[in-house]
């Protein structure tokens, strides 16, 4: 018996679940990555004028990427009531079927409606971008990739509704073949727009927006024939869209707006954070375009895991087993901080070996090198933050994962360095250091509130839904 009640068995089952979410969240990683390895290999300026117009475009993922969690918190815990009917109720169960599949029709709705919203957030990127930077030819590069890009939301809304439903269901593998799948075709694509391969024109930089559209599109239409088709699901009765309800768009929407909130206001701030880097000069935002990149692969390394946990976590407190929810919130815990542990010795190790993924300019190199392992410290206090970021968020405590992010942004990435590199002239290193110094009180409120037991009181639905 391990400490805290764990046995072998919750850390085999989080395993089981998280790694297939794993495959598929290294395989989007890598969706990004290419648009910015294969854009920067145009030139320093082609990196920087891609790293702004993915940063921009994070501001639209995020207001449809929440409904991926937001449905998963609903559909996990109206499935673990399911599969106890089973055993207690069995009577029952052709109705609890039947209500949790009407969770992802009420969710593919609030979602593709959310992507709507986004296109026209889209529309006033020069105006943003106009505020923030003074290169227009940066801008201009940015916008080329923003114009396209923007039409992928609706589809991406559907895309992560139908995420959250099938990983509340358990069926991670189907979503690793989807992930992996549409990933695998956006490289192909970029590698073929972007530098004119296959007798098809030399796009640049629009050619990765539109082969990360055409990729995604791909990706969503195989979802909803599984969905349709396949015996696992077919029996829920998914995609008829006769059960449509106010109040249960509400709760989808409740529990995915907090995360909406919480990455916007993320975002935009970092977006600020860039153009403050930029004011610094394009080769320190190429570089620090760079460590975003690999901060997110160390997030993308835990998340498969800690997502695998949430499910659990979700599927038992469906059923009350508050204790049992815990147990597998700590081997999600456990498993993450040792990968983040050996993600971290090797961007220590080997730096100079991921800058020259993006760019082969030997003055990027130096500095990414340098840049990197000065950051990685932070990198490792992060590990132990986000995994219960990932489980407070599936499972409807967004509310406070959005605290836990304002104040240290606001305070560290925009407050301090503004204060530092705008007022103090102390250059990158302290640009560096305040963005570092938000992922450790970040990471201290967050495991502030895992620690108080709050998440497992959170209630995810109205009582009329």
């Amino acid at each position: 018996m391990l400490p805290l009640g764990l046995t072998p068995k919750h850390f085999i089952n989080v395993i089981t679940l998280g790694a297939p979410l794993l495959v598929g969240l290294i395989a989007e990683f890598f969706m990004y990555t290419a648009d910015s390895a294969m854009v920067g290999r145009l030139g320093t300026d082609h990196l920087a004028a891609i790293g702004i117009a993915t940063m921009f475009a994070e501001l639209l993922w995020v207001i449809v990427w929440p409904f991926a969690p937001g449905t998963q918190a609903l559909a996990a815990r109206r499935f673990g009531r399911q599969k106890a009917a089973l055993d207690n109720r069995p009577a029952a169960y052709p109705t609890l079927q039947h209500a949790t599949g009407l969770v992802l029709d009420n969710a593919l709705v609030v979602a593709f409606a959310a992507g709507v919203v986004a296109i026209g957030i889209a529309s006033f990127s020069h105006h943003i971008l106009a505020l923030l930077i003074d290169n227009e030819e940066l801008i201009r590069k940015a916008e080329s990739y923003i114009g396209i890009i923007k039409y992928l939301m609706p589809i991406a809304g559907v895309f992560f509704a139908m995420y959250g439903f099938l990983a509340a269901l358990n069926l991670t593998r189907v979503v690793m073949v989807a992930s992996v799948g549409l990933n695998l075709l956006n490289i192909l694509f970029n590698y073929a727009l972007i530098f004119g391969k296959f007798g098809l024109p030399a796009l640049g930089i629009e050619g990765a927006a539109i082969g990360t559209l055409l990729a995604q599109s791909i990706g969503t239409a195989f979802l909803t024939v599984y969905i349709l088709l396949a015996r696992p699901t077919k029996n829920y009765g998914c995609l008829r869209f006769k059960g449509l309800r106010g109040i249960l768009m509400g709760d989808i929407f409740s529990a995915a707006s907090p995360m909406i909130a919480q990455l916007s206001v993320s975002m935009s701030i970092f977006l600020v954070y860039e153009a403050l880097v930029e004011s610094l000069g394009t080769i320190y935002l190429a570089v620090t375009h760079v460590l975003f990149m690999s901060f997110i692969f160390v997030r993308t390394m835990i998340e498969g895991f800690a997502e695998g946990g949430s499910i659990l976590v979700g599927n038992h407190l469906g059923v009350g087993e508050r204790e049992e929810a815990t147990r597998y919130a700590y081997a999600a815990e456990l498993i993450s901080i040792a990968i983040g542990a050996v993600m971290i010795t090797f961007i220590f190790l080997f730096p100079q070996h991921i800058v020259g993924l993006f760019n082969q300019e030997p003055e990027t190199i130096a500095l990414g090198t340098k840049g990197l392992r000065f950051i990685a410290g932070f990198f490792f206090i992060g590990a132990f933050g986000f995994p219960i970021e990932v489980i407070f968020t599936h499972n409807g405590w967004g509310r406070y994962a959005l605290f836990c992010e304002f104040i240290p942004v606001v305070t560290f990435t925009l407050g301090l360095t503004l204060l530092l590199v705008k007022y103090f002239k102390m250059g990158i290193y302290a640009a560096w250091l305040s963005c570092g110094l938000y992922i450790v009180f970040y990471t201290i409120l967050l495991i502030a509130g895992f620690l108080s037991k709050r998440w497992l009181e959170v209630q995810v639905e109205s009582k009329a839904s």
